[in-house]
């Protein structure tokens, strides 16, 4: 009967004693997990990097549908709109169409008056605040609070007046029958000279007018 070998050293469960001559090869190291570990670790890290780049994505489409709109701490800021550019209002314009109006000799301007001859000697054609040019050349206006105001003449019969001796502005007269002043006797729309000037009243001169054209004829003292 054969004995059963007997036990192997401690260590070595199962295998037999070496014999003389034998060489024993070394244990097996142990199995490392490292690998599986970093493994583990890089796998984490791209879904985390994955979700982070998600989430900048999102975040930067959300930023581009609110229009440049940012909000921090509760608070919503969004840049000012730019102020439009506007033309400021023009001043009040010192009289109105159809308006009578003042002037002493040199042109200058003495106010709204009325058209019954006890003041305003010019009627207002047109009102400009761009100053342009009157509708005819040669038509006198004056500029007032930035306005062109194109006149023409607006004489009333029996009211005395001083007219002037070349270019120059009508007046009222502040004394009828005063040195160099006339007393409007008739008024004759659309005539060249006094052939039609009335016959029932005294007269000694008369004056061609133009915007509009007519002839006055005056008493002249």
């Amino acid at each position: 009967m054969t004995s059963p070998p007997p036990p192997g050293p401690a260590g070595y469960p199962g295998m037999l004693p070496p014999r003389p001559g034998m060489v024993v090869p070394p244990p097996a190291p142990p199995k490392s997990n490292g690998p599986l570990i970093i493994g583990l670790v890089a796998g984490f890290l791209a879904l985390c990097l994955i979700g982070v780049c998600g989430v900048v994505a999102v975040g930067m489409a959300i930023e581009n549908r609110k229009d440049n709109t940012r909000t921090t701490a509760g608070s919503t800021y969004a840049p000012p709109e730019p102020l439009p550019t506007t033309t400021p209002a023009p001043p009040p314009a010192p009289a109105r169409i159809g308006q009578c109006i003042g002037v002493d000799a040199g042109g200058g301007f003495l106010g709204v008056g009325n058209c019954n001859g006890s003041s305003g000697t010019y009627r207002v054609v047109s009102v400009d605040y761009d100053r342009r040019g009157c509708a005819e050349p040669g038509m006198p206006y004056i500029t007032e609070n930035g306005y062109r105001l194109c006149l023409e003449h607006h004489l009333v019969r029996f009211f005395c007046y001083k007219f002037p001796k070349d270019e120059g502005w009508v007046v009222h007269a502040p004394k009828c029958k005063a040195k160099g002043t006339v007393h409007l006797i008739d008024i004759v729309p659309g005539a060249s000279n006094g052939n039609k000037c009335t016959r029932d009243r005294k007269w000694n001169r008369w004056y061609r007018f133009t915007y509009p054209t007519v002839v006055y004829c005056v008493m002249q003292y």
